[in-house]
Parts: C-alpha cells; structure tokens; sequence
C-alpha cells in the first residue's frame, strides 16, 4: 500500500513540475515579445535565442549561426515589417506541449500590429517555438511558422 501511495505522489509531483515547465516555457515566448516589441537586439540574441537557431516556414529555411547572425537577421526584419507599418505584435494565445523536462514546443498565435492598431495582413499568424531548458533556462533554438488552421497537438 504504501508503494502505491508512493508512486501515486511521485506521479503527482512531475505533474507539478511539468506544469511549472509549461508556464516557465510560456512566460519565455512573452519575454521574447516584450523585448522584440522593445527592438532590443542584443538580449533577443544573447538571451532569448540559443543559437544556433533554424528557422523555417513555406519552402524555405535558414539557420542562425551565433549572435551576430541573428542580430543581423533581427536588423534586417524590422526593416521589413517597419515599412509595412509596424509597431508591435500581440499574441492571441499560446499552446504549450512540454517534451520532456529540457524541450517544449510552444505555438504562438500573434498578430502584427500598425500604427492604427490594425493588424497587418494576414491578421493572425502562427509560429511553432522550439524551446530548450539550458542551465534552468528557457531558450528559443527553432521556430517555424506554419498555417494558423492547423495548430499541432500534444498527443
């Protein structure tokens, strides 16, 4: 009997902590928001990501060698989506599935917003985040986005 009672709370006890992991992985992609919305480069790159970092999406893909790639990669995307009116983008919700105690997968629905508060097409993107526990922390190391209809599932 007490094997099983044993077992029932050391069964609880990972419950908890894969839920803790869920919000820790969650509040990272917040943070990763908060600081893009912020343009701030350097901490995207030296504390968010771990590079290397792949990113893909549609047919194509690329990794992140180190930092100064992805700040360049940063550089340049808010170029892109600056002439396109943007001034910060807002998650919807996210979809936390945790892998294991050191990999989470988290899928972010977000829009881009202009200066008017309007989302710029398409309204609701979707990007599917690659996180790794490194020393305590969540880091991103992949992200891909992905149709907003098919969102992928913990099972």
């Amino acid at each position: 009997m007490n094997r099983i009672i044993i077992a029932l709370l050391a069964t609880f006890a990972s419950m908890i902590t894969l839920a803790d992991d869920a919000d820790d992985a969650g509040a990272k992609l917040y943070e990763y928001f908060a600081e893009f919305n912020e343009k701030d480069i350097e901490t995207v790159a030296n504390h968010i990501y771990s590079t290397p970092v792949h990113i893909g999406g549609g047919a194509t893909h690329r990794v992140l060698a180190d930092p100064a790639a992805a700040v360049a990669n940063l550089t340049g995307l808010y170029e892109q989506i600056e002439a396109q009116g943007w001034v910060e983008s807002r998650i919807e919700n996210l979809k936390v599935c945790v892998a294991s105690e050191t990999l989470a997968l988290v899928d972010t629905r977000y829009s881009r917003m202009d200066r008017d508060g309007n989302p710029i097409p398409p309204a609701i993107r979707t990007t599917l985040y690659v996180l790794q526990k490194i020393d305590g922390d969540w880091r991103i190391v992949a992200f891909y986005g992905h149709d907003n209809d098919n969102r992928p599932g913990c099972d």
